[in-house]
């Protein structure tokens, strides 16, 4: 049985300081899943593609274009194969399922650029 906490005693953050480390630290990594869950839920009602949809369209986009001609790849060719790809799964996925988004053209050409464009994080084993 829960004691209820007095009504003036409430914004007093009592409850915190009485968990122990571990249990800060699994509310504090419960609580970033579930912001970080709430943000993808925006990202998909926005139209925004997640970072794994974007990456399997890219390696499927230059897997295909290899099958096709192997001998020469045009990059900006690549990426808007890419990005028609992206948006006809989308929509694909949205006629099998209408609770699935259709993603935002702008969207995707913005997902693409900030992962093709982004630097890689340095390796952890450089000195």
């Amino acid at each position: 049985m829960r004691t209820p906490i007095a009504p003036d005693l409430e914004y007093l953050p009592v409850h915190r300081y009485a968990r122990d480390t571990r249990q800060q630290t699994a509310w504090e990594r419960r609580e970033a899943a579930r912001r970080k869950n709430l943000q993808r839920e925006r990202q998909r009602a926005d139209g925004v593609p997640d970072p794994t949809a974007i990456e399997r369209v890219i390696v499927d986009a230059l897997r295909l274009t290899l099958l096709k001609s192997p001998a020469s790849i045009d990059p900006v060719e690549l990426l808007r194969y890419a990005r028609d790809l992206a948006m006809s799964r989308s929509y694909a996925a949205h006629e099998a399922d209408p609770s699935k988004p259709k993603f935002e053209r702008a969207a995707v050409v913005e997902a693409i650029r900030k992962r093709v464009l982004t630097p890689p994080k340095a390796s952890r084993a450089a000195p």
